[in-house]
C-alpha cells in the first residue's frame, strides 16, 4: 500500500484505495459527504473502516487507515488533527417524558432518572464522563450499548434517558420520536476532526479527500444538523 502511495505520488494521480476510518457516530453523515467526493473523485477506490475512538486509535497506530474522522484526537500519537465542524452532544428523553416538558432542566436532577449510555472507550462516552465531572453529577446507568441505534430504540421505549451526538438523532427528531432536553450544561460541544499520523506521508488520494473534507464538512453539517433541531426536538 506504502509503495502504491509513493508512486501516486510521483505521478500526482488520485488514484488507489483510499483507507478511511471512522468513529461509528460519523456513519451519520460521512456516507452523505463521501457520495459527494466520489462524484468529483471517481477514479479513487473508498474502504472504510467503523468502529469505537479507542479500536481507531489502535488502527492508526497500526498504520491500518490512511484518514481517520474521529472527535477526540489521541493523544498517545503523534498525529495531525485538524478540527471541520462542531459536535454538540445532547441529553435526549421519550418525548412524552416529564423532563421532555419540564423546560430548564437543572443537572443534579439527571441523577433521579435511569441512564442507557455508550460503552467505555467511546467519544460519547468520554464527553459524558467530563460533564459529569464537571457539574459534579453521577448517573444511575442501567445499561451500556455499543450502539447508537439501539440506545434511541431503548429511550423510545421508555427504558431510560441518554445522551448521544446531536449528529446521530436528526431523523429522530425530525419526525418527532426524540426530545432534546434543556440541561444546564448541555448541550456539550466538542469538535469533528480530520487525522492521520505524522509519520504517514499521504497518496494524493488521501490529500484530496482531507481537503475536500476541511472545506465541504462544516457547512454539510450545519445545514442537516442545525443547532436549532435540538431545540425544536426538546419542544
Amino acid at each position: 500500500k506504502d509503495a502504491e502511495d509513493a508512486a501516486a505520488r510521483l505521478q500526482k494521480l488520485e488514484t488507489g484505495t483510499l483507507v478511511i476510518g471512522m468513529v461509528s457516530t460519523a456513519k451519520y453523515f460521512l456516507p452523505h459527504l463521501l457520495a459527494e467526493f466520489r462524484r468529483e473523485h471517481g477514479s479513487i477506490d473508498i474502504r472504510l473502516a467503523v468502529s469505537n475512538r479507542e479500536q481507531l486509535v489502535k488502527m492508526l497506530h497500526a498504520n491500518e487507515v490512511d484518514i481517520a474522522i474521529m472527535g477526540r484526537p489521541p493523544k498517545e500519537l503523534a498525529t495531525r488533527a485538524e478540527p471541520f465542524a462542531a459536535h454538540p452532544h445532547v441529553f435526549v428523553a421519550p418525548v412524552d417524558h416529564p423532563l421532555a416538558q419540564a423546560g430548564h432542566v437543572p443537572a443534579a436532577l439527571l441523577r433521579e432518572y435511569d441512564f442507557i449510555v455508550r460503552e467505555q472507550g467511546s467519544g460519547t462516552r468520554a464527553a459524558l464522563e467530563k460533564f459529569l465531572a464537571d457539574e459534579h453529577v453521577e448517573l444511575r446507568v442501567i445499561m451500556e450499548m455499543a450502539s447508537n441505534e439501539t440506545i434511541k430504540q431503548a429511550v423510545m421505549a421508555g427504558m431510560g434517558l441518554s445522551f448521544l451526538s446531536l449528529h446521530t438523532i436528526g431523523l429522530e427528531l425530525s419526525n418527532k420520536l426524540l426530545a432534546v432536553l434543556d440541561v444546564e450544561g448541555a448541550p456539550v460541544v466538542r469538535a469533528w476532526n480530520v487525522v492521520h499520523t505524522q509519520s504517514k506521508l499521504l497518496s494524493p488520494a488521501a490529500e484530496a479527500f482531507r481537503y475536500f473534507v476541511l472545506e465541504r464538512g462544516e457547512a454539510y453539517l450545519a445545514e442537516n444538523f442545525p443547532m436549532e433541531l435540538g431545540e425544536q426536538g426538546g419542544r
